[in-house]
């Protein structure tokens, strides 16, 4: 009998070794990419929070910056308010002038409302003084009674001197120089003292004007006289500054009264209030915006 030789199954243990290593690769390659993939995760989990972090900054800064916008925008609002009253008063004052202008107007008294109507200026043939002299001349002493009388009417209503701070009677003379000790500025000066006395003492017939007071909007401070006086001498020429050197000394037209009218300064000293305020709120706002371009420039 013929026997038959028994083929041995190849051993299943033994595997090929290049399978082998290209398992063992493929492995590799899928721990590092897991672990390259967890180290990602992690980085873009940490860059989450940062700008959670930052946008949460951010969002804290953008509702400062517009809280600090809201009161700017408030103090502007006042700004605006106060000198909207400002132009209001200024309108109001020339309003004023232009009444009395006319008032005199009708008693036959011409005179001109100067320097963006504050100031009522009589001109020499109203009113006008000779060489040297502060006395009102007798053929002025009609007109200067009607300009008092119009005056003191315009400044007796409430309306008006509650806008008023003072109102000055001004002197001025031309280029010629007084010899006298006080000069032009004492020459000046004693004309408008004349036309008050003229008013209040000599004849007194506008004696009330002496009575006359401001009413300040602050009821803590105390109504005080309205007219006063004073005197410039030649400095305020009703010329213009360029071409007053050129003129001759002696002008009738300088040797005159002006009568200037000035507002309460209420609203001056609330503008300065909101004005240090504005700079206050200004330096908060560009402190916050450095913030928000300091966290820009961190972006990536």
């Amino acid at each position: 009998m013929f026997s038959r030789t028994k083929r041995q199954k190849p051993n299943t243990s033994e595997e090929n070794p290049f399978v082998l290593s290209f398992s063992d690769l493929m492995a590799s390659l899928l721990a590092i990419f897991i672990l390259a993939l967890i180290v990602t995760m992690l980085e873009l989990q940490k860059r989450k929070e940062e700008l959670l972090r930052e946008q949460e900054k951010i969002k804290i800064t953008l509702v400062e910056l517009v809280g600090s916008l809201r009161e700017i925008q408030t103090i502007q609002t006042s700004i605006a308010s106060a000198l909207d009253g400002v132009s209001q008063r200024e309108r109001s004052l020339t309003a004023m002038l232009e009444g009395i202008q006319k008032d005199l107007k009708d008693r036959g008294v011409e005179v001109i409302v100067a320097e963006n109507g504050s100031v009522l200026r009589i001109p020499e043939q109203g009113l006008s003084f000779e060489k040297g002299e502060f006395e009102v001349p007798p053929k002025f002493e009609s007109n200067a009674v009607a300009i008092g009388q119009a005056l003191a009417h315009a400044l007796e209503q409430e309306v008006n001197r509650r806008m008023l701070d003072t109102v000055f009677i001004e002197g001025h003379t031309d280029a010629l120089q007084d010899t006298r000790k006080m000069g032009n500025w004492g020459l000046s000066t004693y004309r408008a003292i004349s036309l008050w006395n003229y008013w209040t003492l000599k004849p007194g017939e506008l004696s009330r004007m002496k009575e006359l007071r401001n009413l300040p909007a602050n009821p803590e401070q105390r109504p005080r006289p309205l007219i006063s006086v004073s005197g410039y001498a030649e400095t305020r020429s009703t010329h213009p500054p360029e071409i007053t050197a050129t003129l001759k000394p002696d002008r009738p037209e300088d040797r005159r009264i002006d009568i200037r009218f000035t507002l309460a300064a209420s609203e001056k000293r609330q503008l300065g209030d909101l004005q240090s305020d504005l700079k206050a709120m200004k330096a908060k706002t560009d402190a916050l915006i450095q913030k928000l371009q300091l966290s820009d420039s961190h972006e990536p």
